[in-house]
């Protein structure tokens, strides 16, 4: 089976349930909120939850199967150098992965004992291989099971295959805690930024509006009223809570979508914020 073979369809239930379904209530409540409550003081609040409806479900997945990829890949580099040890040993391929599917892996566990049970019924190693990391889905882990199906077919040593791509991915490993060590002030930062102009942003209101609204008698304040004011600070918060977040996902994990759930973090505190102290 080829690598092409094993994409995986967008049409499926999976994410026809998180994504398709998601998105048609959400557009179907955004539409319904700009014909009966446009220029209303609920329409806001209609956006935002239409907002939450279309990108929670699939933020939510995301999220924990990004930490299930994760410790797949902190655990990965040892079942490499288990095989590698057993194929030094004397081993053959099918022998070492026999032994490694009675030992504990963490949530590989169950993936590598599906190797074993593909290998005894006869399914070539490359296949088995192949099909590890379609279910594993890391892109980490990827690389690897096609480097070595690739060096094993040019020929070479699979002993030495095998130990290399445990030393090697051992190394990308701790290079990567690193950079995240590393990026993590940065993330720290951009929250700091946040709650700043959030708090900014109702001192402003209490502090300056209100008191200059009382003045004026509750009339204009510079043109604009006090509740025009209001809807231009909450819609300020949630579009800087939406793009803060998904530069946060690109600076710290390098995808956009990832920073989703900052997005969604920090448009709900600033939501609950901005009415709890009556804004």
């Amino acid at each position: 089976m080829e690598k092409k073979e094993l994409k995986e369809s967008f049409w499926n239930l999976r994410n026809i349930g998180l994504i398709v379904i998601p998105l048609m209530i959400a557009i179907s409540l955004l539409f319904y909120s700009t014909l009966f409550y446009f220029n209303t003081e609920s329409y806001d609040d209609f956006i935002l939850f239409s907002f939450l409806i279309g990108a929670l479900p699939y933020t939510t997945y995301r999220y924990f199967e990004f930490r299930k990829i994760k410790r797949c890949e902190e655990i990965f580099p040892d079942f490499l150098a288990d095989v590698s040890s057993s194929v030094d040993s004397g081993m053959s391929i099918p022998q070492a992965v026999a032994i490694c599917s009675k030992r504990d892996y963490g949530i590989l566990t169950d993936e590598i004992r599906k190797i074993h049970r593909l290998i005894t019924w006869g399914i070539p190693f490359e296949e088995v291989l192949r099909r590890f990391a379609f279910f594993v889905k890391s892109p980490f882990i990827e690389k690897f099971v096609y480097l070595i199906i690739e060096a094993n077919r040019s020929g070479g040593d699979i002993r030495e295959v095998l130990s290399s791509a445990s030393r090697n991915s051992k190394q990308l490993k701790e290079i990567e805690r690193e950079l995240k060590g590393n990026i993590a002030p940065y993330m720290i930062i951009m929250y700091m930024i946040f709650g700043l102009f959030l708090a900014m942003t109702v001192l402003l209101y209490h502090a300056f509006l209100v008191p200059m609204s009382t003045i004026e008698g509750g009339e204009m304040i510079y043109g604009i009223s006090l509740e025009g004011y209001r809807i231009l600070f909450f819609r300020l918060l949630m579009l800087e809570g939406f793009f803060n977040g998904l530069i946060m996902g690109k600076i710290i994990d390098g995808k956009v979508i990832s920073g989703l759930k900052h997005s969604i973090a920090m448009i709900v505190v600033s939501y609950i914020v901005f009415y709890f102290l009556g804004v």
